[in-house]
């Protein structure tokens, strides 16, 4: 019964029945990557462990399943199941494997990585660092799972963790590497939790302690406090900092460490800020000893700490007095960070994409990175490359240009975008964040023959006008 056409199963006939059809089916000789189970892809949904709870089972029942899904993965993969085959978002079997970890459902789970590894999964083709998955991050911005760190965690999860981390490490994860919004390490992770056993962990295995971010953020600045500005953000678009574990204890370890408590990321915010502007008061407080220590505190530090519990302990230390210095003309920013999105954005344009081709045609690729490129050239004075970050939004299949690294701000976004449901229309429009809403100013249409996108030229000028309108560029 082999065959190449696809099969798609529904879930709602039930756990069992589904892996019975499942097995049946990698027997008969379909190959096991042209199966579905309704929108997740077969080798995923047999890698995610709550399918085995989604009907209350009792606990027999849901250590037959276990034992079945661990069964007919190592079948599937057997029969050329693609452990690095993307489906959802950019998900691959391995990727669902890490994101057990942090879950209440670990059950066998490292056994099915063991199989996935065996199998050729590489940590490397995940779309965020298989290592930061593992210890946690989920997909909203920001989204931490710490379950597995917690003072209550089941015992044995956290060490469950830890060996998923060795057999990453083993088959050749990168223990510094960021997820892809360039937030989060392993480390910075580590920090942000508030978790010593963690960080002790990674750094033992090779885990630079001093590593900062591109915006200069490094772990003591995690442990501190919001370094993101997630508490900013709006209509659930993120998750806000959130204090866990010990983040005092934390903070202690990271300077005995060597981590500077005056250091500042490229946004001026340095540890002690951070920790005030959170709330993290105990946090704060044993930063500014540690400015005291290097002679750093100064009398605006104290300030912070008037009308608190710590205003008396901080304000026995001694804030130093720097000399005068000749104000300097403030530098303008030179528009790497800027430039390095432009530069980006053609080729995310062109990457792999979990739409088909009636869902994100060729045209529409063409178009937006026609318009990438020659925005990016700096050709217009009207969009300045060096002055505006450009965001290539994948599951909108649009453009974002800002004047904010993230668009969702109250300085707002010019975007340009397709209707995706007939594709008979562009717009170029600005929006911008109001209270817990994001509103449209103004919207600038082209009605067009569908397939057929207003020229490159059109596109340019329309982006242009609304530039240099909100954004106040040059006219």
């Amino acid at each position: 019964m082999a065959t190449s056409s696809s099969v798609t199963l529904d879930d709602g006939i039930g756990f069992d029945a589904l892996i019975a059809e499942l097995d049946c089916l990698v027997r008969a000789g379909v190959p096991p990557d042209r199966i579905s189970v309704s929108h997740d892809a077969a080798v995923q949904w047999v890698c995610e462990a709550h399918w085995v709870y989604a009907d209350g089972p009792d606990d027999a029942c849901a250590a037959r399943r276990v034992d079945a899904q661990l069964a007919l993965l190592r079948l599937m993969l057997e029969h050329g199941a693609d452990p690095n085959k993307r489906k959802n978002r950019n998900s691959t079997p391995l990727a669902v494997c890490c994101r057990q970890f942090a879950t209440y459902f670990q059950e066998r789970a490292l056994e099915k990585l063991a199989l996935v590894l065996a199998a050729g999964g590489d940590p490397r083709q995940t779309k965020d660092p298989a290592l930061c998955m593992a210890l946690g991050l989920r997909e909203m911005r920001g989204e931490i799972f710490d379950m597995p760190f917690r003072g209550d965690a089941p015992p044995g999860h956290a060490d469950t963790v830890y060996q998923a981390v060795d057999m990453l490490l083993q088959a050749g994860a990168d223990i510094e590497a960021l997820d892809h919004r360039n937030m989060y390490s392993p480390l910075f992770m580590a920090a942000h939790m508030g978790s010593v056993p963690l960080l002790q962990f990674l750094v033992a295995r090779g885990a630079n302690a001093q590593a900062s971010n591109p915006d200069g953020s490094n772990a003591l600045m995690y442990a501190a406090g919001d370094v993101d500005g997630l508490a900013q953000s709006r209509a659930g678009f993120s998750t806000t900092w959130q204090r866990t574990g010990d983040p005092v204890a934390t903070t202690r370890l990271l300077l005995d460490w060597g981590l500077a408590p005056a250091a500042a990321n490229a946004r001026g915010r340095t540890p002690l800020r951070l920790a005030v502007s959170a709330g993290n008061l105990d946090v704060a407080a044993v930063l500014a000893e540690a400015l005291a220590a290097q002679g750093k505190l100064v009398a605006a530090d104290v300030r912070l700490f008037r009308g608190t519990e710590f205003e008396a302990r901080v304000a026995g230390l001694t804030p130093s007095a720097p000399p005068k210095k000749p104000a300097k003309a403030k530098a303008a920013p030179d528009g790497t960070a800027q430039r390095a999105t432009w530069a980006r954005a053609p080729g995310l344009i062109d990457g792999p994409t979990d739409w088909q081709p009636n869902q994100y045609p060729q045209w529409l690729r063409t178009c937006l990175k026609e318009v990438a490129l020659r925005l990016g050239s700096g050709a217009d004075p009207r969009v300045p490359p060096g002055m505006l970050y450009l965001e290539y939004d994948d599951y909108f299949r649009c453009l974002r240009l800002s004047r904010t690294k993230s668009y969702l701000s109250r300085s707002g976004a010019v975007t340009l975008e397709a209707r995706v449901f007939d594709w008979a229309n562009m717009s170029v429009g600005f929006s911008q964040q109001e209270g817990d809403a994001w509103v449209r100013r103004e919207v600038i249409d082209f009605p067009m023959v569908p397939c057929t996108p207003p020229t490159t030229d059109t596109l340019c000028n329309a982006i242009g006008q609304l530039c240099a309108r909100y954004f106040n560029t040059q006219a």
